[in-house]
């Protein structure tokens, strides 16, 4: 027991890991001065507008980050590689994203917003898919290379600049002063990762083929659609509310009870970063995978069913104590997506990453479309009828779907290559 978990520390578990636990009070801090500092009416408008973003950013780089970390990782991370995987990389990002940034505006000055000031907000945040693409992508350098330990270093200053910043911003300027945060801290992290870190940026050490470029954009767009199910879970929710509904007291009652369940994910996200690279490595050894994956949905399905199990039973204290009296509303709303939690963390989120590290990528565009097409239907329906409760009741149905598919053939696969 102590040689392995010396061999996680030495390899770079407990620093992400810790990282990534640093990184979830942060946020959470960040998350529980804002609902103080700004309206219910602000913090709704921001919300609405927050949300249309991130819907825009799933098709941020067409997915080159998760392209980037998959070719990285199988050539072992090996420098002069990376290094110019890093470069082009930036330059084909930066291009979809100043794309993305266009149709933001249009998004801005011609779609019927049905939350007031909206527009406002949609327009000062043309600019900073691209640089979220560039502090992404120099994550994945330092992942890909096994810098575990720069890599935390890394989210976590990036973590501390958009609270200290965002929060001192929004203090003056309110809502908007959210957004000048945000800019400001990616900006600082950017130079800190290449100033300080050395992260080459703009390298070109060799050609890249074009079998590379292929087999790169393929994983890339494919697993822009993978992951774009797990972040549409929670977007399409408070999109479809936004419509539905149209209160922003409601929006931001709704995303007072996402803040917790979802920034739990951060968990089986630490532990899907550091396995990631070594599934990847050895994704032919599938004798190997599938023995590493039942000891993980063993142990790792006990600790987060304790923890579903824990956070549905505090919830009417938690929330109350960290978000104040007037979003006790959201209690049944976090109750629900606790729930949601423990099949998300223990199915879904790690099947469906190690899916891709095998590259059974058809598969996983399958499961996108299956439960992208539920998603809609659920939230439309159950929405209409319930509200805000009802979103939350789709998100456990879409992660359900997902999570049984993606796990049923993930063992399928294992064990059939391995027999």
């Amino acid at each position: 027991m102590r040689g392995r978990l010396m061999q996680l520390f030495r390899t770079g578990f407990f620093h992400i890991f810790g990282g990534n636990v640093i990184n979830k009070v942060l946020t959470f801090l960040s998350s529980m001065i804002m609902v103080r500092i700004l309206t219910k009416q602000e913090y709704g408008i921001f919300t609405y507008s927050w949300n249309i973003y991130n819907i825009l950013l799933l098709f941020s780089g067409l997915g080159i980050v998760s392209g980037m970390l998959q070719m990285c990782s199988e050539q072992g991370g090996e420098e002069s590689y990376t290094n110019t995987m890093l470069g082009y990389c930036i330059r084909m990002g930066t291009v979809c994203n100043l794309f993305l940034g266009a149709v933001l505006f249009l998004i801005a000055r011609f779609a019927p917003l049905t939350v007031n000031g909206a527009s406002d907000l949609l327009d000062m945040l043309l600019f900073l898919p691209v640089v979220q693409l560039v502090y992404e992508l120099m994550s994945v350098y330092l992942r890909a290379r096994k810098r575990n330990q720069e890599y935390v270093r890394l989210s976590v200053i990036n973590t501390f600049f958009v609270l200290v910043i965002s929060v001192c911003c929004a203090w003056y300027f309110k809502e908007k002063g959210l957004i000048v945060g945000y800019y400001a801290a990616y900006l600082f992290t950017v130079f800190y990762g290449v100033f300080l870190l050395r992260i080459p940026i703009l390298t070109n050490d060799r050609r890249i083929e074009r079998q590379e470029k292929i087999a790169m954009m393929k994983i890339s767009v494919i697993s822009m659609c993978n992951n774009g199910l797990a972040q549409l879970l929670y977007l399409l929710d408070v999109f479809v509310i936004g419509i539905v509904v149209a209160d922003e007291a409601i929006l931001a009652s709704y995303k007072v009870g996402v803040i917790v369940p979802s920034a739990l994910t951060f968990i089986p996200g630490a532990l899907v970063t550091y396995l990631y690279p070594y599934f990847a490595e050895r994704r032919k050894d599938r004798l190997w995978c599938l023995q590493w994956y039942k000891k993980i949905m063993t142990y790792f399905g006990i600790f987060n069913l304790f923890l579903s199990v824990t956070l549905v039973l505090l919830a009417p204290w938690i929330v109350p104590l960290f978000f104040g009296k007037q979003y006790a509303d959201s209690i049944l709303i976090f109750r629900i997506l606790s729930i949601n939690y423990f099949f998300s963390a223990t199915f879904r989120i790690v099947s469906g990453n190690l899916l891709v590290a095998q590259r059974k990528l058809k598969f996983n565009l399958l499961v996108a479309a299956i439960s992208g097409t539920v998603n809609v239907l659920a939230d439309v329906v159950l929405i209409s009828i319930y509200g805000s409760i009802g979103a939350a009741f789709a998100t456990v149905i879409v992660t359900l779907v997902s999570g049984i598919l993606s796990t049923a053939y993930l063992i399928y696969t294992l064990k059939s290559k391995s027999a």
